[in-house]
C-alpha cells in the first residue's frame, strides 16, 4: 500500500514537473520569436517611391559635382505637371541620377547670387541667408500608382532665411535646376515688377524662351514668358502684402516692424 502512495505521488511531482517545465519552454519560444519579430521590423527596408536613372545612352550635362543626365521638354513637361498638381508629398532618399543634398544646397545659394537676391541691411556675423533644411520628395498624386516613377519627377525643396529674407527653392532633382521660388522681402523692397529678371530665371532653369516676349498684366503684378515650344511657360509674381501702421511681423523668432512686406514668386509652368 505505502509503495503505491510513494508511486502515485512519485508520478504527481514527474506530471507537474512536466507541465511546468513546457510551459516555462513554450514562454521562452515565444520571447525569442518576439525578439526576432521586432528585430527584423526594425531592419525593415522601405522601397524607394522613384527609380534609379536607367542608362539609356542619354545625354549628360558636364556640371562642377560631376555629369547630369539631360532632360527632354517632355520630361520636363511631365515633371512639372505631376509635382504641381500633387495631393501631397512622399520624403525619399536619392536614387541613382539625382543630386545629393549637398549639392542641392549649392545650387540654391548659386541661384540666390545669381538672382540678385541679398540680405539688405543685415550686418555682422549673422549677414546674409542661411541654409535652413533641405527634403528631396515625389508628389502623391490621386491615382497614384505603386510602380516607381522616373528620377527627374523627385524635387529638392530647400529653405533659406535671414534677418529681411525668406527663401524657399525647388529644384528638380535630376538637373538640379530651380523650377520655382518663393521669395519674401521685408527690407530694399522692389516698387514693381522686376519683369527684367523673369528671362534670366528662364536661363537658369535650363530652358529656351521662344521670342522673349514678356507679357505682362495691367496691374504690373505679373509677367509671363512663354518657352520650349509652347509647351511650358514661366510667370514671375509680385504681392506687395500691406499690413498697415505699426503692424508686427513675427519672423525668424522676432518681431519687426513694418507696414508691408513683398513676395515675388518664380515658376516654371505647362499649359
Amino acid at each position: 500500500m505505502k509503495k503505491t502512495y510513494k508511486y502515485t505521488f512519485l508520478t504527481m511531482f514527474l506530471a507537474l514537473v512536466f507541465i511546468f517545465g513546457s510551459m516555462a519552454g513554450m514562454n521562452y519560444i515565444l520571447y525569442i520569436r518576439e525578439d526576432q519579430f521586432l528585430s527584423e521590423s526594425g531592419m525593415m527596408v522601405v522601397e524607394s517611391p522613384v527609380r534609379g536613372w536607367q542608362d539609356w545612352g542619354d545625354e549628360t550635362e558636364k556640371e562642377d559635382g560631376g555629369e547630369r543626365y539631360s532632360l527632354s521638354a517632355v520630361q520636363i513637361k511631365d515633371a512639372v505637371e505631376s509635382w504641381n498638381k500633387r495631393l501631397g508629398e512622399t520624403l525619399h532618399n536619392p536614387v541613382q541620377g539625382q543630386i545629393s543634398m549637398e549639392e542641392a544646397v549649392r545650387e540654391g545659394e548659386e541661384w540666390l547670387m545669381s538672382m540678385g537676391i541679398e540680405e539688405g541691411e543685415a550686418q555682422g556675423a549673422d549677414a546674409g541667408l542661411k541654409f535652413v533644411k533641405a527634403t528631396l520628395g515625389v508628389g502623391v498624386q490621386k491615382d497614384s500608382l505603386s510602380v516607381p516613377l522616373e528620377p527627374y519627377y523627385s524635387f529638392w525643396t530647400v529653405h533659406f532665411s535671414g534677418s529681411y529674407t525668406d527663401a524657399v527653392l525647388y529644384l528638380n532633382a535630376v538637373s538640379g535646376r530651380v523650377w520655382r521660388a518663393e521669395i519674401a522681402l521685408y527690407d530694399n523692397l522692389p516698387e514693381e515688377l522686376p519683369c527684367e529678371k523673369l528671362g534670366r530665371f528662364v536661363e537658369m532653369a535650363g530652358l529656351q524662351a521662344e521670342d522673349n516676349i514678356v507679357e505682362i498684366n495691367e496691374e504690373k503684378t505679373q509677367a509671363v514668358l512663354v518657352v520650349e515650344d509652347d509647351l511650358l511657360y514661366a510667370r514671375l509674381d509680385y504681392q506687395n502684402v500691406v499690413l498697415g501702421d505699426n503692424a508686427v511681423v513675427e519672423y525668424t523668432g522676432r518681431e519687426l516692424f513694418h507696414d508691408r512686406y513683398v513676395v515675388i514668386t518664380y515658376e516654371i509652368l505647362t499649359d
